[in-house]
């Protein structure tokens, strides 16, 4: 993909959203994974499956059944990995 597609791309699933706000949101990622690096999980996998089980449980039936769309997600991914190519 190119520079121009991924802008293109991101203008549309995220109309409004500026290069400051992209390079506000990767500080913030940065300093969750220092923060993340600090504070190692002391979860076990199956207490992280019981709770995100219990978060499940606590949606409302209509989003239990909404299909998912990650075309979002793809598309910051995107531009966080032109940023820094580290994040692909």
């Amino acid at each position: 993909m190119s520079g121009t597609e991924g802008r293109t791309l991101i203008k549309k699933a995220y109309p409004g959203l500026t290069v400051e706000a992209i390079r506000a949101r990767e500080k913030a990622l940065e300093r969750f994974a220092r923060w993340e690096e600090e504070h190692p999980a002391t979860l076990t996998p199956a207490a992280a499956i019981s709770a995100a089980t219990a978060l499940y449980d606590m949606l409302p039936a209509e989003g239990r059944v909404r299909g998912v769309d990650p075309s979002g997600v793809m598309a910051l991914h995107a531009i966080l990995s032109r940023i820094k190519p580290a994040c692909r």
